[in-house]
């Protein structure tokens, strides 16, 4: 049986992760075209004659592949980033505070700090917590059961 609530904590868990994946893969993307540019033509003269490939040509091909998959890697980056943010937006904005403070952005002191900010007992902060997880499980998973 699968724990979607988990799935749920971790998906928010990750999502600072995933946010910082989406400056980081353009960059490396960008700097592996800026790579293709330097790798220098092929020289037919120097192709070797028994079926091997150029070192050039092996970076080259490389190169393309990994641009393939960093590309791939940011579009599944940006897709669960899209699912994260629209799990978010069906909560109250209590619970995507506590929410946010439980998984996304959590600090030493959190506890105390939601308590002082909403102005309640440690119990209700669990409760608003458990209510956001669940609306925000269902959100993203559509099945809390299976």
């Amino acid at each position: 049986m699968v724990n979607w609530k988990q799935h749920a904590a971790q998906d928010l868990e990750d999502y600072p992760l995933i946010q910082e994946s989406l400056e980081n893969l353009p960059e490396q993307i960008h700097a592996l075209e800026a790579a293709a540019y330097t790798v220098r033509s092929v020289q037919l003269d120097k192709l070797p004659v028994h079926g091997g490939s150029s070192r050039r040509e092996s970076d080259l091909i490389d190169n393309i592949d990994r641009r393939g998959r960093l590309q791939a890697n940011l579009e599944l980056a940006r897709q669960k980033a899209r699912r994260i943010e629209r799990g978010l937006s069906v909560l109250t904005p209590q619970e995507r505070l506590v929410l946010e403070r439980f998984f996304i952005r959590r600090t030493r002191d959190y506890m105390d700090r939601l308590c002082e900010e909403l102005s309640c007992e440690t119990a209700q902060i669990y409760r608003i917590k458990d209510s956001g997880l669940r609306k925000f499980t269902l959100a993203m998973y559509g099945d809390l059961l299976s």
